[in-house]
């Protein structure tokens, strides 16, 4: 109770800013582009792994790359800055290297490992043959 409290206090501070912006979303044009399918589809052929499911965007997608599977590289849309310290962090922990990129609609995009082994990924991007 006492965090549902804490919420709502806090909805007349923000109901004018919530108004605004919930109108212009409703006056926007929102069909779809399919910007975001083509980007992976281009990162999937411009970096030689040939498969879309190796891509995955995001920073939600990127994070399990990183905490779940095999990563190769991290693509970074140049000046997300701090929303992506954790994406930083990771990468930094598990060897993995960020590049920063400028094309991208997606604030942050990752890579397994086209070479996917069960190992874990070394600091030279490449996956350990297992034992």
């Amino acid at each position: 109770a006492d965090f549902l409290t804490a919420v709502t206090a806090r909805f007349d501070e923000v109901a004018d800013q919530v108004d605004a912006e919930t109108k212009e979303l409703l006056a926007a044009d929102r069909a779809p582009t399919w910007e975001g399918w083509a980007a992976v589809e281009r990162i999937s052929e411009e970096y030689g792994i040939h498969d879309v499911n190796l891509v995955k965007p995001g920073v939600g997608e990127t994070t399990r790359v990183l905490l779940r599977r095999v990563p190769w590289k991290i693509l970074a849309k140049r000046g997300a800055g701090a929303d992506l310290q954790h994406i930083r962090l990771l990468a930094e922990q598990r060897g993995v290297p960020v590049e920063e990129v400028d094309d991208l609609p997606y604030s942050c995009v990752g890579l397994i490992h086209p070479r996917f082994t069960r190992g874990a990924t070394g600091a030279d991007g490449k996956a350990v043959q297992g034992a």
